[in-house]
């Protein structure tokens, strides 16, 4: 659902295409003010018909609310919002009332299932509010992200399932950069991205979503380095407001997971999240045990 904004700035080059044909439709039907269209089809780079996979209608829906320069982009689901942890995994989860748009791309980055990963990006781009909202109970409030940045530290923690960890151990055959960069080279010669990434002069961490040339990776570098693979893990993020200045908070997420064996420690380069690597098995323990420690009854928010 959309609502047009009048006198928006023009659109960049990345919207162009969807913004001529759009408004060729629109320009048909003055002063109707209400379209309904359907999402998640596409056409691919070799125009075939496709389709955007799961959650595409989400992204379809922001990609037309950025071209026709919405008030807001409301995606309706049959959840009252962006909860604050997996519902099926923890009890006493409550949504979220307010994010920002780098809080709700890391939450659907990592996991949480309301949200196709790539529909903040057109929205953020236009600064176009998008709302959450539950189908089966409309007077809920839902989630409202934006680009405001509230004060609340800790918003929300998300998993994400079916993750490859991969440790390399210099065989110092290698320059230090060197081996750096024949790591990174050798995952963008295969087209495969980094979920996370942690590193020393040594040693190189990873975890990743996509083992379709993993083989080739690893046999590529095994002349380079030593190498430990482990599956059936899953990424934890715990995501919000968390700059350098909020002292305390890391502290109380380690303590939360005291019990449970930790691979990798990721703190986000934006600001906005602390990520883990775990064992699958320990996922649901440790979903329980970070809203336990950082989510309180009282409030959502950490002392400063």
């Amino acid at each position: 659902m959309f609502r047009r904004k009048k006198d928006a700035e023009e659109l960049s080059c990345g919207f162009e295409d969807i913004e001529e044909k759009l408004q060729a439709q629109l320009t048909q039907y003055p002063g109707i003010n209400l379209f309904i269209t359907q999402g998640y089809i596409c056409k691919n780079a070799y125009n075939e018909t496709d389709n955007l996979k799961r959650g595409g209608s989400d992204y379809t829906a922001s990609l037309i609310g950025a071209a026709i320069r919405a008030e807001e982009i409301q995606i309706w689901t049959d959840i009252d919002g962006m909860h604050n942890n997996d519902p099926r995994e923890v009890t006493g989860t409550r949504s979220v009332k307010h994010l920002s748009f780098n809080e709700a791309e890391q939450l659907a980055f990592y996991g949480a299932k309301i949200l196709h990963p790539f529909c903040i990006a057109p929205a953020r781009k236009r600064n176009i509010p998008v709302r959450l909202l539950n189908s089966m109970n409309p007077q809920a409030e839902g989630t409202l992200i934006s680009d405001l940045q509230d004060d609340n530290i800790i918003k929300a923690i998300a998993a994400k399932d079916n993750i490859f960890y991969v440790k390399f151990e210099s065989k110092h055959n290698l320059c230090p950069y060197q081996f750096i960069s024949k790591i990174f080279d050798t995952f963008a010669k295969y087209r495969t991205p980094l979920c996370l990434l942690v590193s020393s002069n040594q040693d190189v961490s990873v975890a990743i979503d996509n083992s379709e040339h993993l083989c080739k990776i690893l046999a590529e570098l095994e002349q380079y380095a030593k190498i430990l693979m482990e599956d059936r893990m899953s990424i934890v993020s715990v995501v919000g407001n968390m700059r350098w200045q909020y002292a305390g908070v890391e502290a109380q997420i380690i303590e939360a997971l005291a019990d449970i064996p930790l691979r990798m420690i990721s703190y986000g380069s934006n600001d906005s999240d602390v990520a883990f690597v775990i064992k699958t098995e320990d996922k649901k323990r440790a979903l329980q045990a970070l809203s336990n420690r950082l989510f309180e009854p009282e409030t959502d928010k950490i002392v400063k």
